[in-house]
C-alpha cells in the first residue's frame, strides 16, 4: 500500500503561490493608489489656481524705456494707483481707499461700477482700447476685477502695462 501511495500521481492544485502573488500586488496598488490620487489632485489645483487663489499680488515685469505705448494717441490709460484710486486719463473717477486690503471683492463693486460708467461715456475707449496701468502692490483680484468691468463695458482691446524700472 505504500508503495501505491507513492507512484500515484499528485491532482491537488498548490495554490500557496499564487496567494502569495496576489498579495504583493495587492501592497503594490494599495501603495500607488494615493500617490496617484495626491498628482491628480496637485495637477487639478495648478489648472484652478485662480479659483483658489484670488487675491495674490501682482507683480509686473519692469521695462527699461516707459515710453513704449503703440498709437499712443489713440489708446487710453486707466491707471491703478497702490491705494486703490482709479485714474481715467488723468481724472479720478473710483477711491477704493478705504478697502485697500479687502479680502472681500463685494466691498470693490461700487468702484467697478464707477469704472464702468466711466468707460462708457468714452466713445474712444472702443476705437483704440485701454491701457490698465497698476502700481505693483495692487491686489490681483482688483485688478481682474477693472479688467472684468471693461470687458462687461464692451471695450474689446485691453492690456496691462507694466511699471517702469525707474
Amino acid at each position: 500500500m505504500g508503495m501505491q501511495a507513492a507512484g500515484r500521481v499528485m491532482s491537488d492544485i498548490n495554490i500557496t503561490p499564487l496567494v502569495d502573488v496576489m498579495l504583493v500586488l495587492l501592497i503594490i496598488f494599495m501603495v500607488a493608489a494615493p500617490v496617484m490620487e495626491k498628482e491628480r489632485s496637485r495637477r487639478e489645483l495648478d489648472e484652478n489656481r485662480d479659483k483658489q487663489q484670488r487675491l495674490v499680488a501682482l507683480n509686473l515685469p519692469a521695462l527699461d524705456n516707459a515710453g513704449m505705448v503703440p498709437n499712443a494717441e489713440r489708446v487710453l490709460t486707466l491707471k491703478v494707483s497702490a491705494s486703490l484710486v482709479v485714474s481715467f486719463e488723468g481724472s479720478v473717477i473710483s477711491d477704493c481707499s478705504g478697502h485697500p486690503q479687502s479680502e472681500d471683492k463685494r466691498a470693490w463693486v461700487s468702484c467697478f461700477d464707477e469704472v464702468e460708467r466711466a468707460v462708457r461715456e468714452r466713445a474712444e475707449a472702443f476705437e483704440g482700447g485701454i491701457v490698465v496701468d497698476a502700481e505693483p502692490h495692487v491686489k490681483f483680484g482688483f485688478v481682474v476685477g477693472i479688467m472684468h468691468r471693461l470687458y462687461k463695458a464692451g471695450i474689446e482691446k485691453v492690456s496691462m502695462f507694466p511699471q517702469s524700472s525707474t
